[in-house]
């Protein structure tokens, strides 16, 4: 049975963020992450302590932070702080950078300062005799072979739209890379993540995941290769990246509650082939979900990380719908 972990944008107030929290560490999951994302949402590290001292099991940490907008000491004492207060749970996802920086106009982080970053980290770990596991994002060859070679945990960047056969296959892929680097990657965990929206109101899920797809069509233009599925879209995901607002970054709607432009501009039918079907009621995803499942549970180190979407308290409904009428089905 593959192992779930939570990755849950600090975006609805405290204490049904925490309640969240509590929920999925009674449900079994072995991880809660939190978004790095400077202009967006709340300072994570703010949150990871509020859910530190109140779990006593699960997982928690950034998902993911970067080198650049936050020093690695800096990082590092944050993280050996909550590996105090969590009572030894603290886990640390890193990457080159994304939303963090693009909102200050910045480049991700070259390789080597990630690789820097992460000596610093273990440096500092060591020096205090703790074990922190680091979890680090693959997404392009130089940052997949850096992860494949430091990490303790890889995060994919596969997701749903390919399905468990584009999960199998990128899996395959890591342990290609691997095996360059001198890896073995049966021996290292991975985490694929799985973005979702449910509601009992079809319509209202798939509006709520427009802004987690949005994300991905920020580069499509003219000359972009884009999967046959998407070739009859490609004029709206251009419209649809280039309207893409960073400071509401994977939203639908902005924290005044209206519809963010990105997700205004994007149909329901392009919606639906984005996101492989993971919008709409328990009912019409959980077909596709236990597709997911069973594929994965074919393979021991590959768990999966639900990412669950929705504005106006939506989140945390996805995440209960997903508990109460998806998890137990999956199980059985």
């Amino acid at each position: 049975m593959p192992k779930i972990g939570m990755f849950m944008f600090q975006d609805f107030g405290y204490p049904a963020y925490v309640e969240s929290a509590r929920l999925a560490e009674e449900s079994g999951f072995d991880i809660i992450g939190l978004i790095d994302s400077t202009d967006a949402y709340s300072d994570y590290c703010a949150w990871d302590g509020l859910v530190a001292v109140n779990t006593s099991k699960i997982l928690v940490g950034p998902w993911v932070t970067n080198p650049l907008t936050r020093h690695p000491r800096v990082t590092a004492n944050h993280m050996l702080t909550i590996h105090e207060l969590s009572k030894g749970r603290a886990v640390l996802g890193v990457g080159a950078g994304a939303n963090a920086i693009r909102t200050l106009g910045w480049q991700p982080a070259k390789p080597s300062v990630t690789r820097e970053a992460v000596n610093v980290f273990r440096s500092k770990f060591k020096e205090k005799r703790v074990d922190i596991p680091i979890y680090m994002a693959a997404g392009g060859p130089l940052n997949t072979r850096l992860a494949l070679q430091m990490a303790d945990g890889v995060i994919s960047p596969g997701g749903a739209r390919g399905g468990p056969e584009g999960i199998l296959k990128g899996v395959e892929q890591l342990s290609a890379t691997a095996k360059e680097v001198g890896r073995d990657l049966s021996a290292l965990p991975i985490k694929v993540q799985i973005g979702l929206a449910l509601s009992y109101n079809s319509k209202e899920a798939i509006e709520e995941i427009k802004g987690a797809l949005a994300v991905g069509l920020r580069n499509v233009d003219q000359h972009s290769i884009l999967p046959p599925a998407l070739e009859p879209f490609r004029e709206e995901a251009q419209r649809v990246g280039e309207a893409y607002d960073s400071f509401d970054h994977m939203r639908s709607y902005t924290p005044e509650g209206r519809l963010a432009r990105h997700a205004q501009l994007m149909s329901d039918e392009l919606a639906h082939v984005l996101g492989g079907g993971m919008a709409g009621t328990p009912e019409e995803v959980l077909p596709r979900f236990k597709t997911i499942w069973q594929a994965v549970s074919h393979v021991p180190n590959v768990g999966l990380i639900l990412q669950p979407h929705g504005g106006k308290g939506g989140r945390k409904r996805s995440f209960e719908l997903f508990i109460k009428e998806i998890l137990p089905k999956l199980r059985s």
